[in-house]
């Protein structure tokens, strides 16, 4: 193993050594393996079963049941999301859609109907029991390991359930959600009765945690250890179940044991395959919007030298960016949903000349009314947590996963440590309202029993002369999306190393709102040229969490977002 900074490299070699937390370097390289990831401890759980022989999937089971522990915030067996693949030896593509699903008893209209005259109470697709979906991230992950791995599922287990048993200490970004959720319980009081594990256990009924502090989830262990033994049956079939569904019944929601023992794993999902400048783009395909969005953004971008426009004038590439966001996130909110219930025109919104026909009305001078993006009429011609694994055989694996906002739905089952998610939000559950990321939505993406929610996960690969040469997704709800975007192109056209795309100023548009978004203050100057082009600048900052391994001529480069406290590791 070796670092790109010498000092951080020694500290972190000493703390894997001594087996305490080691120095926060969010840079590392590698020339065998990586693993980049949102939590240090979720890194060192991948690799240690990478130092042990195993491949880029058992690496990745660990990683995903760390995460569960060290990101509670963010993720869970509580939760789902998608994976995509890339196999040694013959370079086949492989997907798995572990989203979650909504119950059978799950209506279109239920979220009008729960929120009532109740304007004042928490919104029911966003926080309580009716807001959770049915989870599939342990089916994922098992269904994974058989199809893939080569280590048992108790192996891959092993680092969660001591990390669970034995505790770790918290970081700013647990702390930060921790602070933002408790101002929810105190918003609406009630969801101290019927939500309080996450009140108890993670904000302490107040009394939140420092950085640096201790969590330790007694609870969680046993939960990981009961799987380790008894296996995703006891989760879906077992006591896992019926417990969930108790938990359902005693506060209004609508998950039943029935709906666990059903869940199924999409394993026949075709990837979004795009080319930009000579790059090949692999994508995921609906449920999750990321890979159409990625694709189309890509594509209108080629239409014009933004290279070179980026050189001469940041501005002006900077303009061109944001058109592309938005015509893509007005397509998104338009046309996509579940593709198992609704015809999604993937053709044509990934086509390069329908690409082109966008991009003709993109002005270098002024930015168009906010309902001219996209298409209204398709012709008839046509918080989350994202992790990297590259192993020493030649896997290239990509994983996003979710409970949705943080600590999810806030709802969970006590005695199993479980936080449950609360991505029925991500549906169209109320006409006309937006979600928690303010993202409007079609009626293709409506509530349905067995269906899933439409996503902005984008686990994405980036082959170079049909070799994988960048591994990257994101966390942070539709700014995924973006994040992602912004990431590719750094590398891509502006000649920055993937350490300087990672670090670099972040832009963000959903269309709707009408506003553009930066992750930090941009400079003044940015500001008035975007501004005398028509852009409404937000006051607000949000962006996502990057994490990514570039394949360069020497070895593996890492990168886990400064923005979220991650640590790749290599080997």
């Amino acid at each position: 193993m070796h670092r790109r900074f010498s000092a951080a490299a020694l500290a972190l070699a000493i703390g894997l050594a001594g087996g305490c937390t080691p120095a926060r370097s969010w840079v590392a390289t590698g020339t065998q393996a990586m693993v980049a990831s949102g939590s240090i401890y979720a890194s060192q759980a991948g690799v240690e079963i990478l130092r042990a022989g195993g491949n880029a999937f058992d690496a990745a089971a660990a990683v995903s049941f760390a995460l569960a522990v060290a990101r509670p915030e963010s993720t869970g067996l509580g939760g789902g999301g998608f994976l995509i693949a890339r196999l040694a030896g013959d370079g086949r593509i492989v997907l798995l859609d572990f989203r979650e699903t909504a119950p059978a008893g799950a209506t279109p209209d239920m979220y009008v109907e729960a929120r009532g005259g109740d304007a004042a109470g928490p919104p029911p697709s966003r926080y309580g029991h009716l807001a959770v979906a049915v989870p599939g991230l342990l089916a994922g992950r098992v269904q994974m390991l058989e199809a893939y791995g080569t280590r048992s599922l108790a192996e891959v287990l092993a680092p969660a359930i001591r990390l669970a048993r034995e505790g770790f200490e918290v970081d700013q970004h647990y702390v930060k959600a921790c602070a933002e959720v408790l101002e929810r319980y105190r918003e609406y009081p009630r969801l101290v009765d019927s939500c309080g594990h996450v009140y108890r256990v993670h904000l302490r009924e107040g009394a939140l945690r420092r950085p640096g502090d201790r969590l330790v989830q007694p609870e969680l262990a046993r939960l990981l250890e009961a799987i380790a033994t008894e296996e995703a049956e006891f989760f879906y079939r077992g006591p896992v179940a019926a417990a969930i569904e108790r938990e359902m019944r005693a506060h209004g929601g609508i998950v039943r044991a029935g709906d666990l023992a059903a869940y199924r794993v999409a394993a026949n999902r075709r990837p979004i395959v795009s080319t930009y400048r000579g790059y090949t783009v692999i994508g995921m395909p609906p449920p999750s919007s990321g890979g159409i969005c990625l694709a189309q953004a890509l594509n209108i971008l080629e239409t014009v030298d933004l290279p070179g426009i980026w050189q001469r004038y940041p501005s002006l590439g900077q303009h061109y960016v944001i058109e592309a966001l938005k015509h893509a996130f007005a397509d998104r909110a338009r046309w996509l949903g579940d593709s198992d219930f609704t015809a999604v025109p993937v053709r044509l919104l990934t086509s390069k000349t329908y690409a082109r026909q966008l991009a003709r009305g993109i002005g270098p001078l002024r930015c168009q009314d906010v309902d001219t993006y996209g298409a209204d009429v398709i012709p008839d011609d046509a918080g989350t947590s994202h992790f990297c694994v590259v192993d020493r055989w030649g896997n290239y694996l990509v994983s996003t996963e979710t409970i949705n906002t943080s600590f999810g739905s806030l709802a969970a089952v006590g005695e199993w440590g479980l936080i449950l998610n609360n991505e029925m939000d991500d549906f169209a559950a109320e006409p006309g309202r937006g979600n928690a990321y303010g993202l409007v939505q079609s009626a293709r993406n409506a509530v349905a029993p067995g269906k899933r929610p439409l996503s902005s996960m984008s686990p994405t690969i980036v082959l170079r002369n049909d070799q994988p040469y960048l591994l990257l997704g994101a966390s942070g709800g539709p700014r995924i999306i973006s994040s992602v975007l912004n990431v590719l192109l750094g590398v891509t056209d502006f000649g920055r190393s993937l350490p300087q795309a990672t670090e670099a100023l972040r832009v963000h548009h959903q269309w709707r709102p009408d506003e553009v978004f930066w992750d930090r203050s941009p400079p003044d100057s940015l500001v008035r040229d975007l501004t005398a082009r028509g852009h409404r600048i937000s006051e607000q900052r949000r962006t996502g969490a990057v994490q990514a391994i570039l394949v360069d001529g020497t070895g593996l480069i890492g990168t886990s977002d400064l923005r979220k406290g991650g640590v790749p590791l290599g080997h």
